[in-house]
C-alpha cells in the first residue's frame, strides 16, 4: 500500500472532531486495550481519563498511563511522527506518577518499566506486550514511551526513524485511503 503526501489531503481528528489538512503526525488510542476489551460491568469498577486508567480485572488492579512513542521523520515538514499509546505500570510507579503529575520536577522521575497495551494495526507481529520504558516529562507534556531493544519493526522505526513516504503509508492505512 503506497500513498503520496498531498497538501490538499484532509482528515477528521477523532479527538477534537475538526477537519485538518495535510498528513496526520499523531495517531493513537483513547484507552488501553484491556479497557477496550473489558465488559461494561468491569469498566464500571475502573476509572479512566485522557491520560490515566485504573482497571480491576480478575482480582487484580491494572494501572495504565498514556504517552507517545515518538519516531523521527527524515523530512523538514514533519520532524516527528507519534503513536499515542497506553503502557501498564506497577502500582508503585503509577502512584509515583500520580503524586508528581502536576509537580514541576515530574520530568526528574526515573524511567519506569511497563508493557505496551495498545495494538497498533499497521504492525505485524502485534505491538501489545512489547516491553517499554515510560519517561515522564514536564507537566502538560505526555510521557515518552521508549521501546526496549527488540527485533520489532516499531522498535526499529523508533530507533532509526522513518521517511515521509512511510508517514503517508501509515496515514493511508489508518485513514482507509
Amino acid at each position: 500500500m503506497t500513498s503520496t503526501p498531498r497538501a490538499d489531503h484532509a482528515w477528521r481528528c477523532a479527538l477534537c472532531g475538526a477537519e485538518h489538512r495535510g498528513l496526520a503526525a499523531v495517531f493513537g488510542a483513547n484507552a488501553p486495550d484491556p479497557w477496550l476489551m473489558a465488559s461494561d460491568e468491569q469498566r464500571a469498577l475502573g476509572e479512566i481519563n485522557d491520560d490515566l486508567c485504573v482497571l480491576p480485572l480478575d482480582g487484580q488492579t491494572h494501572y495504565f498511563v498514556r504517552g507517545h512513542i515518538e519516531i523521527p521523520v527524515d523530512d523538514p515538514t514533519i520532524r516527528t511522527f507519534s503513536w499515542s499509546v497506553w503502557a501498564s505500570l506497577s502500582e508503585a510507579n503509577f502512584d509515583a506518577t500520580i503524586e508528581h503529575w502536576n509537580a514541576p520536577d515530574r520530568a526528574a522521575l526515573a524511567p519506569m518499566f511497563g508493557w505496551l497495551c495498545t495494538w497498533l494495526v499497521p504492525y505485524d507481529p502485534p505491538t501489545t506486550g512489547l516491553q517499554v520504558s515510560v519517561r515522564t516529562r514536564e507537566p502538560g507534556v505526555v510521557p515518552l514511551i521508549e521501546l526496549q531493544h527488540c527485533d520489532h519493526t516499531l522498535a526499529r522505526e523508533q530507533a532509526h526513524g522513518i521517511s515521509l513516504h512511510r508517514v503517508a503509508e501509515l496515514n493511508s492505512t489508518l485513514l482507509g485511503e
